[in-house]
């Protein structure tokens, strides 16, 4: 899973690249108003909220790594503030965003949230997320963040309410291993859809039935959206409506038509069956399962959890490209704090903390990317893995490649991107044409667009 205001500009890749993750102590101010009104004070950063009892609720998503090391960097935090409990809350992708949405509704949003690029600016419209802008420079430094990134990213309507945590770039993974068992090449790391059908056909022929080269990722917007950007075209135009030529959607659904035709990507029903590319668990996707042997758009963020269990098994390469790179550049996540949260200081101490100290960082390391804080990235260097390493090796190349910026769209654009989702199935199903997908999909999205954005 961006409009004018996501469109975020490309010196932040070149600043996040050299080293990684986080730095500086954890900061607060006392509050005068102890419910939390969203209003900084002044007093020492360690009384935080006048020592009142407080209890955080803090929700994320992600593998059981990151799960693992989030829990130890709570239990430092309390340390500090052994005023302040955190209540973790986690879960896999697609069961937080379903679960946020739930408790968003009811009005009982967690107090620091996990934020995708996907989502902050449609919550931050929705006000659903804290304005973090009154805590700068008290509970919340943010000098060695970039700039840009907090300005074009973070900042929904004058409204600071997302800090970045770690840089980003999509690419396609890679299972080593099976491509070792069919004795076939792997593929460069900049490759055309072509290139990568090709060798699909070659690992098929070796690897036999219930084999597939690549997962078939036509019902994601988000892969849609990294195809027009290697056209020259873009997904979402500035009048808030769909903005690409009707012609690369034929193009990119014919592409997979033909792929599973060939029996090259998986059949309509093992992908529908299967779990989101994003859900950034590889012990349950089919990748790790030796399914498919590339599957993505997912992001070099997401690397870690894959190594770890998959060691030398998995790799990455750039999203295909065709007159551009598909890869595209943004913010890994943010860390966001309710709107409706008691407690917005303590949760712009606990935002402080897992971004800006080096106990957070010693404990983190690059698990959540490469961190957007430049100070930790220089602490952290002489802890550089290979893995690690290889992401920033992997961040570098991309930002040279003159790649797209993530755009998240306009509001309504989730609504838009399950309409896609269901869209582009029926046809996987043969229950539509082409051509009929591509009208149905256009008109719906705008009728959404309309809705949300009068």
């Amino acid at each position: 899973m961006k409009n004018g205001s996501n469109r975020f500009k490309k010196s932040l890749l070149i600043v996040a690249i050299s080293a990684l993750i986080m730095s500086l102590l954890a900061a607060c101010g006392q509050s005068s108003n102890s419910g939390g009104s969203g209003q900084g004070g002044t007093g020492s950063p360690e009384q935080g909220e006048n020592n009142e009892k407080i209890e955080l609720r803090f929700a994320w998503w992600g593998s059981q790594g990151r799960h693992d090391r989030t829990l130890q960097a709570i239990a430092k935090f309390e340390e500090k503030h052994q005023n302040i409990k955190v209540i973790p809350e986690y879960s896999s992708w697609d069961g937080y965003w379903e679960k946020l949405s739930t408790q968003v509704s009811a009005g009982n949003a967690p107090d620091v949230m996990q934020m995708s690029i996907l989502y902050i600016k449609e919550y931050s419209e929705r006000n659903v997320l804290a304005d973090l802008n009154p805590f700068v420079g008290s509970a919340l430094k943010v000098e060695d963040l970039n700039a840009d990134v907090l300005s074009n990213q973070g900042t929904i309507d004058g409204k600071l309410t997302g800090i970045p945590v770690a840089d980003n770039a999509s690419v396609l993974l890679v299972n080593n291993e099976m491509f070792e068992q069919a004795n076939v090449s792997k593929p460069d790391k900049d490759s055309t859809w072509e290139e990568l059908f090709a060798v699909s056909r070659e690992l098929k022929a070796a690897l036999g039935d219930n084999v597939y080269g690549m997962f078939d990722a036509s019902s994601s917007l988000e892969a849609f959206m990294y195809y027009l950007f290697s056209k020259g075209d873009k997904l979402y135009s500035d009048d808030n409506r769909l903005g690409y030529n009707d012609d690369n959607l034929r193009a990119w659904m014919s592409m997979w038509e033909t792929a599973r035709k060939e029996g090259i990507v998986p059949p309509a029903n093992i992908t529908a069956s299967a779990l989101p590319l994003s859900n950034a668990d590889p012990n349950k996707d089919a990748l790790l399962k030796g399914t498919v042997a590339m599957m993505g758009p997912t992001w070099i963020a997401a690397f870690p959890a894959y190594q770890s269990v998959m060691t030398d098994n998995v790799d990455m390469i750039s999203y295909p490209h065709a007159e551009h790179t598909g890869s595209v550049l943004q913010t890994a996540m943010f860390f966001s704090a309710s709107a409706k949260s008691k407690h917005q200081e303590a949760a712009a101490m606990l935002i402080d903390f897992l971004v800006n100290s080096e106990e957070a960082a010693d404990i983190l390391e690059t698990e959540r990317g490469l961190p957007e804080n430049k100070k930790m990235r220089e602490y952290l260097a002489p802890k550089f893995t290979d893995r690690d390493k290889k992401m920033i090796s992997m961040l570098e190349h991309i930002s040279e490649s003159h790649p797209a910026w993530y755009d998240a769209g306009p509001k309504g654009a989730g609504e838009v991107t399950a309409l896609f989702e269901k869209v582009i199935q029926k046809h996987q199903f043969g229950q539509t044409t082409i051509d009929e997908a591509v009208k149905e999909f256009r008109v719906e999205a705008d009728k959404i667009f309309a809705r949300n954005n009068e």
